[in-house]
């Protein structure tokens, strides 16, 4: 039987029905902002929890981080291959943010949870815990990234989404980042280890909520059928002939490595460079978050307007050149405005960078069903994940060196010239070096928007005629 000929109107409509509502956009956006929650957990507090509050040293919070990549390295991929062939009445990616949400919520309260143990029970409670939330991190991130591709092929859409996704994003990271400390120091009454305990408790609560709304309000509508007709070979075929979505997972690890080692040395740079009070330290964090979330309305506007690969190089490269300028500005109880209104400036220009990486990340995807035949989103955000996971791994890493270094001791009577200096470099050349190493890797990126706009109609060719 021979099929009925594709004409304009039915690409045109196959294009207006990707067209996303404003509650679907939010819904979207809330999947993520729950994950934020639990990522700011990790990024922001967790290093200065383990080191400072639990009683771990910094050698062994490096080593649980970098030696529960090894188990990523398994877990990551077989998440990506169970999320391609999930089929359910309620799609293939959308259900998992249901199912996962409830256990991630409490064992997020676990994690930030001191044991009345032994210190070797309390080292196996660390690494216990952490290794669960990883895997329930991946079970309910890794379908959610791919989420986005099974709801639009519009270009403008996903920038819409993602931009969106990064707005809630910055408003979760507000509630952690500003209401944790707050919490810890209310909610404690004096024992920091149980405001720890509550105020994470509140937090996963809401992420849990958020994880829901996500599920509740989004819906997958373009036609993913084929996704696990293909064996896991020509899956892993199609990833590596991939060479954009190879090329994203480098900048994925580059780009996460800024956003932790900056984030893992907020505590410390606030406590005992700047000397803030707890006042001072939710001010702080709220310039942060005010700035992720103006940066993120700024971009999509911008991204009309300017191709999405070159604003995305030249962001990095202004960022870089402001890391640099940070390492020379004064430091002291005397400066704590200044570094609010530096740390506001560089962060809304850092708010563009997370909206065009995944944007182009999404493309990555497109990109490889248009070039291979293959779609495979669950396993190639996987794999991202798994870089991210290692950004996380190696930040962990790299502050844990650069601690080492400085002979890093815990309180602020321990602080050396050494010290200070190490923890001063993690917040300016260190992610200097990776804002730099992150645009040149940019240049070989291929996903323009000319690109895109002749990808996106021949996807909707091959899906209207399927």
């Amino acid at each position: 039987m021979t099929s009925a000929p594709i004409t304009q109107t039915d690409i045109a409509q196959r294009a207006a029905n990707e067209t996303l509502s404003l509650r679907e956009k939010v819904g979207y956006g809330l999947g993520d902002a729950g994950g934020t929650v639990i990522t700011c957990l990790i990024m922001n507090f967790l290093t200065f929890f383990y080191t400072d509050v639990f009683g771990l040293t910094p050698a062994l919070v490096g080593t649980l981080f970098i030696a529960l990549r090894v188990f990523d390295a398994i877990s990551d991929p077989i998440m990506g291959v169970i999320a391609d062939r999930t089929q359910s009445r309620w799609g293939r990616f959308r259900p998992w943010q249901m199912w996962v949400a409830v256990p991630i919520g409490l064992i997020g309260v676990l994690t930030f949870t001191v044991p009345d143990v032994s210190m070797n029970m309390k080292i196996a409670w660390a690494f216990g815990t952490y290794l669960l939330l990883s895997v329930s991190y991946t079970a309910i991130n890794v379908p959610y990234c791919a989420l986005i591709n099974t709801m639009t092929t519009r270009h403008s859409e996903v920038i819409a989404c993602q931009s969106w996704r990064f707005v809630l994003c910055g408003v979760a990271g507000f509630l952690v980042s500003v209401g944790l400390p707050w919490m810890v120091s209310t909610l404690g009454e004096g024992n920091t280890a149980h405001g720890y305990q509550m105020g994470v408790s509140i937090l996963c609560a809401a992420a849990v909520i958020m994880f829901l709304c996500c599920f509740f309000w989004v819906r997958e509508r373009v036609p993913l059928d084929a996704m696990g007709k293909f064996t896991l070979r020509e899956h892993f075929a199609g990833l590596r002939k991939n060479d954009q979505l190879l090329l994203m997972l480098l900048m994925s690890f580059l780009l996460i490595n800024v956003f932790n080692i900056r984030g893992g040395g907020y505590m410390y740079f606030i406590t005992y460079v700047l000397k803030g009070s707890t006042a001072y330290t939710s001010l702080f964090f709220t310039m942060v978050t005010f700035a992720s979330i103006l940066g993120s309305v700024l971009v999509s506007p911008l991204s009309k307007r300017i191709d999405t690969v070159k604003l995305y190089y030249s962001t990095n490269l202004i960022l870089a050149a402001l890391a640099v300028m940070m390492w020379f500005l004064p430091t002291g109880p005397a400066w704590q405005t200044l570094w609010l209104a530096v740390i506001l400036g560089n962060g809304i220009i850092l708010g563009f960078t997370l909206p065009l990486h995944f944007a182009l990340m999404a493309f990555a995807d497109d990109y490889g069903e248009w070039k291979n035949g293959v779609r495979s989103s669950g396993m190639n955000f996987a794999f991202n994940l798994f870089c991210i996971k290692l950004a996380w791994a190696s930040s962990a890493g790299i502050i844990s060196l650069v601690f080492i270094f400085v002979a890093y001791q815990p309180g602020a009577g321990n602080q050396t010239a050494a010290s200070l200096h190490g923890i001063t470099a993690m917040e300016t050349l260190l992610p200097a070096l990776f804002h730099l190493l992150l645009a040149f890797t940019i240049r070989a990126c291929k996903l323009n928007n000319p690109m895109m706009s002749r990808i996106s109609t021949d996807l909707r060719v091959r899906h209207v005629h399927s």
